[in-house]
């Protein structure tokens, strides 16, 4: 009854100073049951060759049917910085356990600082890059609308192998794994809600 949800969870890994990196995790405990519940929160980030690089254990405690704000900082030394050429992911792993029982997620997330100068152009980890990119629709061609896994991933490869280093997706809210290929395979996007 006490559990995470990776909706809730969010990593902020956008601050780099030197050879450090600031990365912020928000996340929500829920206690769905009735009764108190007590118990710990532990988090790992693990680097992008799984070792371990930074970890946290804090004591919970929710009121029954209770939602619990959490928010942990971290400092990363010699962070591998995510871009479009060597996509380097860190993971954040959650696990809860309060009487005997466990939840755990685990949410991929990338340290890299964005911006935009009128200057410079878009800045990806304060170097200059041009964005090479193109449009797609959320559907598979003559696969339809529906979000395979693989159709997912093979238009991220495609738009790779053909020099792109961008995409927007157009007039629709792309699939969670198409976003998850791109962060994977190193290709920025820019999200379109709406039409």
């Amino acid at each position: 009854k006490v559990y995470l949800d990776e909706w809730d969870t969010f990593v902020d890994a956008s601050e780099v100073k030197g050879k450090k990196a600031t990365v912020r995790l928000h996340t929500i405990l829920h206690n769905s049951g009735g009764e108190k519940a007590a118990g710990d929160l532990h988090i790992r980030i693990l680097s992008p060759q799984g070792k371990e690089v930074c970890s946290a254990t804090r004591p919970i405690s929710a009121a029954g049917k209770s939602d619990i704000p959490l928010s942990f900082t971290f400092d990363i030394g010699k962070p591998e910085l995510w871009s479009v050429d060597t996509p380097s992911l860190y993971t954040a792993c959650l696990s809860v356990k309060s009487g005997g029982l466990s939840d755990e997620i685990t949410v991929p997330f990338g340290i890299r600082t964005i911006e935009f100068s009128a200057e410079k152009g878009f800045l990806l980890n304060g170097k200059p890059l041009k964005l090479k990119g193109g449009c797609l629709h959320h559907d598979n061609g003559l696969l339809g609308a529906v979000a395979i896994d693989r159709a997912e991933e093979r238009k991220v490869e495609l738009m790779k192998a053909n020099g792109f280093n961008a995409v927007r997706c157009s007039h629709n809210l792309p699939s969670e794994y198409f976003l998850q290929a791109c962060d994977r395979l190193g290709l920025l996007v820019i999200d379109e809600v709406f039409d």
